[in-house]
């Protein structure tokens, strides 16, 4: 039997367009206004089919049903049942639909209750903690040679611009190891990731400070670790070469270490903890689940749900 695609409720209909035209004033983003169209058309359709065409008819129980519905229905991607972390994602459209509700004044059932997820905890650093990593790059430290003290500015420098670019821009560890100079479009304010996972392509938005940070590391100290070598590489290493993923993971246990902070220490942050850093910040910070999607370069917004854990906390 094949499911219904479109509403017959006119009630539902005007009340659909009425919830994509208030969540446009809410100033959400066209991704996310597109995805939970595509969620609350499913749960309005799903009521009519328990013959049930206006608010006004609407049950906590019957809609309570809709969260086990999901539950049975096969995720249209792989076919298995879908998982908590998704059914989550309607959840919160739905409670979205029923404050809008609430908003022009139409009778709204109770708010669902989320389904508990099992992901295994995530290493997860505080915005000061990421602080700490930034200020452990101004040590001061007392140099008998002027090229010594160059050069370790050089790789501090170069140590600003990893932060940058696995914190900042929440790239994956081969993402930015596999970065060239021409990737960094300063003008248009983006890095251009050219070897994502599946060899997807995607531009990663950088924020003024963190564009400073990369900028001064391509134009000085990369030149001045460079020397006579020729590479495209962003990161290289102290001789000239390209940076190895392995270097890089060193450079940031040392920061970590510099920090003077145990706590951080004791966390032992790789390059993937800052990736989980950023998005998890972005979305204490009230950044839609779909754009964080975008952002980290996810193909199933199921991947982007470990994150969500941090609004239960």
């Amino acid at each position: 039997m094949s499911i219904p695609l479109n509403i017959i409720s006119l009630q539902f209909k005007e009340l659909e367009s009425g919830f994509v035209r208030w969540l446009k004033t809410l100033n959400y983003s066209e991704e996310t206004i597109k995805a939970r169209k595509r969620s609350i058309r499913e749960f309005l359709l799903y009521m009519e089919r328990c013959d049930i065409d206006n608010v006004e008819s609407m049950s906590d129980e019957k809609v309570k049903r809709f969260v086990r519905y999901l539950g049975r229905r096969k995720n249209r991607k792989f076919g298995s049942g879908l998982m908590n972390a998704s059914i989550n994602v309607s959840i919160a459209c739905v409670n979205k639909f029923f404050e809008y509700l609430q908003q022009i004044e139409k009778p709204a059932p109770d708010n669902l209750q989320y389904l508990e997820t099992n992901y295994k905890p995530i290493n997860i650093l505080t915005m000061k903690e990421i602080n700490q990593l930034y200020e452990a790059t101004y040590q001061k430290h007392h140099f008998s040679k002027a090229e010594v003290k160059a050069r370790q500015q050089a790789v501090w420098q170069r140590d600003r611009a990893m932060l940058s670019i696995y914190y900042g821009c929440g790239l994956r560890k081969s993402e930015g190891v596999n970065l060239n100079t021409e990737d960094i479009l300063i003008e248009r304010k983006l890095i251009y990731v050219r070897k994502g996972k599946g060899s997807k392509e995607r531009h990663v938005p950088v924020t003024e400070n963190n564009l400073k940070y990369i900028t001064e590391y391509l134009q000085e100290s990369r030149n001045f670790l460079l020397a006579e070598n020729e590479t495209d590489s962003f990161f290289i290493n102290q001789y000239g070469e390209s940076c190895s993923a392995a270097a890089l993971s060193l450079r940031l246990t040392r920061l970590a270490k510099n920090s003077g902070s145990s706590v951080l220490r004791a966390k032992k942050p790789t390059l993937h903890t800052l990736r989980h850093s950023i998005a998890t910040h972005l979305l204490q910070q009230g950044m839609e689940i779909e754009m964080i999607q975008k952002f980290l370069g996810h193909s199933s917004l199921e991947t982007t749900q470990i994150y969500t854990h941090i609004l239960n906390d």
